[in-house]
C-alpha cells in the first residue's frame, strides 16, 4: 500500500513537472524574437519609419505570408510579403517596382498597401483582413470579429514590439 502511494505521489510530481516545462517551452516559443533576416529586418524599419508603421507589423505579416523566404509563391502571390501582382501591377509602376522577388521592393509594395488601407479603415483587424483577402471583411472589422489570420498578426507585431523595446 505504501509503495502505491509513492508512486502515484512520483508520477502526480512528475506530471506537474511535465506540465511547468511545457509552460515555460511554450511561453519562449511565443516569445521569441523574428527568425527572418537581419536584412529584411532592417527594410522594415526603414520603410516602417517612412510610411508611419510599425516595424514590427511588417515582421509579423513576413513572417505569416512567407516564413521570410523571398522566394514564396502562391499563385499570384510573391515573395516576402505575398504581393498580388496582378492586383497590384499600378501600384509596382507607380513605386517603380520592377522585380517582385527583390525584398526591398516586395516590402515596400505592402507598407504602400497597408498604408493606403490604414488610411480609408483605420482599424489593425480590418486593414489585415482586406490585405488578406478575407470574406466580408468590412462587415466583421465593423463588429469586431477578426479572422483567426488578423489576430495572429496583431498578436504577434504586439510581441516583438516588447522584446525590440528592451
Amino acid at each position: 500500500m505504501q509503495n502505491n502511494k509513492k508512486l502515484k505521489w512520483t508520477l502526480f510530481a512528475g506530471f506537474i513537472m511535465t506540465v511547468c516545462f511545457m509552460a515555460q517551452f511554450k511561453l519562449q516559443a511565443e516569445s521569441a524574437d523574428t527568425f527572418i533576416s537581419p536584412e529584411c529586418v532592417a527594410y522594415c524599419e526603414e520603410i516602417g519609419k517612412q510610411y508611419a508603421i510599425c516595424p514590427e507589423l511588417l515582421e509579423a505579416i513576413m513572417e505569416s505570408e512567407s516564413s521570410g523566404n523571398p522566394r514564396a509563391q502562391n499563385g499570384n502571390c510573391k515573395g516576402l510579403m505575398q504581393i498580388n501582382v496582378n492586383y497590384h501591377r499600378n501600384r509596382m509602376n507607380k513605386l517603380g517596382v520592377t522585380d517582385i522577388y527583390d525584398e526591398r521592393s516586395n516590402i515596400l509594395l505592402a507598407a504602400d498597401y497597408l498604408s493606403e488601407l490604414f488610411l480609408e479603415y483605420g482599424d489593425l483587424g480590418t486593414v489585415l483582413m482586406l490585405y488578406n483577402g478575407s470574406r466580408n471583411a468590412l462587415g466583421r472589422g465593423r463588429e469586431g470579429d477578426y479572422t483567426e489570420y488578423a489576430m495572429k498578426i496583431m498578436k504577434r507585431s504586439e510581441q516583438l514590439e516588447r522584446l525590440h523595446q528592451k
